[in-house]
């Protein structure tokens, strides 16, 4: 019995051994990358020079990496763009995840926080959804769609119940009653979604596009996070009031 204790403990040894050595040899692997990356910086002259150095940076996805590229969500549009796609590399983790959330929440460009929500989703880090569906009724419609656009990435059960509830605002929406001037009848379409200075044509429009565009998305979505397609809203609710208390994410 000794003998077979000792024996075990000597293979969780050698394994734990291993996991360091392993460590270590990654974390080599990053400050070489990260002092490549520093010195072909030095020679940087132009914009293009740096987004170029930033791209592929986040081929071997190390914490220190990720610090590294964290630096440059603030900086500018391309910039941020090439940072925040090397940081999408980093599957399933949290941090890089919280990391693009935050860069959007803090950016006022909507390049930048379309792209910070893009590669977010690409992570597939099911813990921000809560996150996602903020920008669900952002006044920017690309940056609403970018949102539900990588809540299909991520694939969780979570995103169900807000997406239901944002076809139904944009199934409020009626075409027919556009030319009565800015009230569509879609009560609780807040975030901004009334425009800002008037009525009339603009705000139609305005709203108009939004359900266009976000619509399709939206069923896209839903079709991607359960594995059904729905020929409608209430095929939808449906689907959702039968299966809510047992569905469980396919991934």
């Amino acid at each position: 019995m000794w003998a077979k204790t000792m024996a075990f403990a000597l293979i969780l040894a050698v394994a734990a051994a291993a996991q360091d050595d392993e460590a270590k040899k990654k974390e080599e692997e990053a400050k070489a990358k990260i002092a490549d990356f520093k010195t072909e910086l030095k020679g940087a002259k132009t914009d293009k020079d740096i987004t170029r150095a930033i791209e592929g940076l986040g081929a071997l996805q190390h914490p220190k990496i990720l610090i590294e590229l964290k630096a440059y969500l603030g900086r500018t549009p391309d910039e941020v763009a090439a940072a925040a796609e090397e940081i999408g590399k980093y599957k399933k983790d949290k941090d890089a995840a919280d990391i693009l959330l935050n860069a959007a929440g803090g950016r006022k460009d909507k390049d930048s926080i379309v792209k910070c929500l893009r590669y977010a989703g690409d992570t597939e880090f099911k813990g921000i959804v809560s996150k996602l569906t903020g920008y669900f009724r952002h006044k920017e419609v690309d940056v609403a769609k970018e949102s539900v656009d990588s809540c299909a990435k991520v694939k969780s059960k979570d995103a169900i119940e807000p997406l239901l509830g944002l076809w139904k605002e944009l199934d409020g929406i009626k075409e027919e009653k556009a030319d009565k001037g800015g009230g569509l009848g879609v009560g609780g379409l807040g975030g901004g979604l009334t425009g800002t200075g008037g009525v009339g044509a603009s705000v139609q429009q305005e709203q108009l596009k939004r359900k266009h565009d976000l619509t399709p998305a939206v069923e896209s979505a839903l079709s991607k996070i359960t594995g059904e397609d729905f020929k409608d809203l209430r095929a939808a609710n449906e689907w959702w009031r039968k299966n809510k208390a047992t569905f469980k994410d396919l991934e």
